[in-house]
């Protein structure tokens, strides 16, 4: 026979967990301990005397807040995209009602960073893989959170396809993937090392398939940049490009990245990574093919036809 659980006892499991949460999160208080949670919302509250924004996590059933100034010492435009990601944090606070078995907490994550980077720098190899956090995009960089670490990511180490601007392909809160090429720990009880990492490395080098393209031959491109002085960058496949000339008899076309053209290899230069081409573009077709020439030829024809007859 089965035993059925009622509403009242499912109930009150669900508050034994919640008490075991909430003697967890003393623990965590006492001892410093870093907590992960995630943020499942964004409320503006009043705590520890003063009104401000907080993402409001959830740690195993017991709500907490997380003001903004706690988040990260780097200047965030926003918090918004932060919803849904999972924060490290130490407890700053904890409150509770009089009577009651649990309450609510306060994070504060900048003292967990701090905390992280500690671990971090005591146990870091290289070679080692990491999950890092995107907390700011620029054109050119990802400035990245590496186990508490700040980190300046250049685009030639985040991927090998050319990203003409990085805020358009990653969001600040997301994650990326990176591999430590070399590092230096804090000295003279400094807490800043140096770190340097990479997430292309992670990837397949394209150039493993440079074998597939030959010079003087042709393939489609997809346009992915244009320079104004330099020429037109088409991607042969995911970071694999090429450079081209502004073609002949491109007026009036618009070009936009993300349109594909057939393009002619010039020359591939392996050791310098650079392949070098032309963009072509076809002109409209004339002669027997254009409809309006058969149209042509064919009145003029019947006519020569119409003649003929009318002599026979």
């Amino acid at each position: 026979m089965v035993k059925r659980l009622g509403a009242s006892a499912i109930e009150e499991e669900e508050i034994d967990g919640e008490v075991l949460a909430w003697s967890a999160l003393r623990d965590a208080k006492n001892r410093k301990r870093v907590l992960v949670a995630k943020a499942i919302g964004l409320e503006e509250l009043e705590l520890l005397g003063s009104k401000m924004e907080c993402l409001k996590l959830n740690y195993q059933g017991i709500y907490g807040y997380l003001p903004r100034n706690k988040i990260d010492n780097y200047e965030f435009r926003g918090v918004h995209n932060f919803l849904g990601k999972s924060f490290e944090f130490i407890i700053e606070e904890l409150i509770i009602e009089k009577g009651e078995k649990t309450g609510i907490f306060v994070a504060n994550r900048i003292e967990a960073l701090k905390i992280s980077a500690n671990i971090f720098w005591n146990t870091a190899r290289v070679g080692q893989i990491y999950e890092s956090f995107i907390r700011g995009i620029d054109p050119y960089h990802l400035y990245l959170l590496v186990e508490g670490v700040e980190v300046k990511l250049h685009r030639s180490e985040v991927d090998y396809s050319l990203y003409d601007d990085l805020r358009q392909v990653y969001n600040i809160g997301e994650s990326i993937d990176v591999k430590i090429l070399n590092f230096e720990k804090p000295e003279n009880g400094s807490l800043e090392g140096k770190l340097e990492v990479s997430a292309r490395i992670l990837n397949k080098d394209p150039w493993e398939n440079i074998t597939n393209y030959k010079e003087r031959m042709f393939y489609v491109g997809k346009l992915v940049r244009i320079h104004p002085t330099i020429g037109m960058f088409l991607e042969l496949e995911p970071g694999l490009s090429m450079l081209a000339n502004f073609p002949a008899g491109a007026r009036g076309i618009q070009f936009k990245p993300g349109d594909e053209f057939e393009v002619k290899i010039g020359s591939i230069d392996v050791i310098a990574r650079r392949i070098f081409g032309v963009m072509i573009i076809r002109s409209k077709k004339i002669g027997a093919n254009n409809p309006n020439f058969r149209n042509s030829g064919n009145s003029g024809n019947s006519g020569l036809r119409s003649r003929g007859a009318s002599r026979g």
